[in-house]
């Protein structure tokens, strides 16, 4: 199995991609949303139980798939250097000791375009991050760069379609 971790700054295309490869390149679609909602089923969001549990999640599923050994699954995700770094590193770790790649992917976008597009309304229907206010609080709280590994490839997703992007991970990973 191949582990794509596609990481960036809200409103950079992570999801948007990750649907993409999932529908063009057969990439299973393992969103960050999907842990989110679990856990914010049984915690209050942003809680240490509610990360705490989210991270498990995430882990535990990735790990199982790896343990599987076939195909390729995007992971979306918006890490922050050095907060996330050791809830990173157990993950790589659960999938790589399965025998899976892991293979991280920064999506570089300007912040006006992030601008622009944290607004659109299919953030909302996905209980997303999104106004202007919320991105620059979280842009200034946040050090969202890429995983600092030798193989992560940064893939600039401004001014460019979903779908070109898309192509560009897939011909890296498929």
């Amino acid at each position: 199995m191949k582990l794509v971790f596609l990481h960036g700054p809200p409103a950079s295309g992570k999801y948007t991609i990750a649907r993409l490869l999932q529908q063009g390149h057969g990439v299973l679609n393992f969103h960050n949303h999907l842990t989110i909602d679990v856990a914010k089923a049984l915690f209050d969001f942003g809680t240490e139980e509610f990360w705490a549990l989210t991270h498990r999640l995430r882990r535990t599923a990735l790990a199982a798939k790896a343990a599987e050994g076939t195909g390729v699954v995007v992971f979306t995700n918006c890490y922050s250097s050095p907060d996330d770094d050791l809830h990173v590193e157990a993950l790589e770790r659960d999938v790589i000791v399965q025998g899976a790649e892991f293979l991280p992917v920064y999506l570089d976008c300007p912040v006006d375009e992030l601008r622009q597009r944290v607004t659109a309304p299919s953030r909302s229907e996905m209980r997303k991050l999104n106004s202007v206010e919320g991105l620059e609080e979280y842009l200034g709280r946040w050090n969202l760069v890429p995983l600092d590994r030798p193989h992560t490839r940064v893939v600039h997703t401004g001014g460019r379609t979903a779908q070109d992007c898309a192509d560009e991970i897939a011909a890296m990973v498929v």
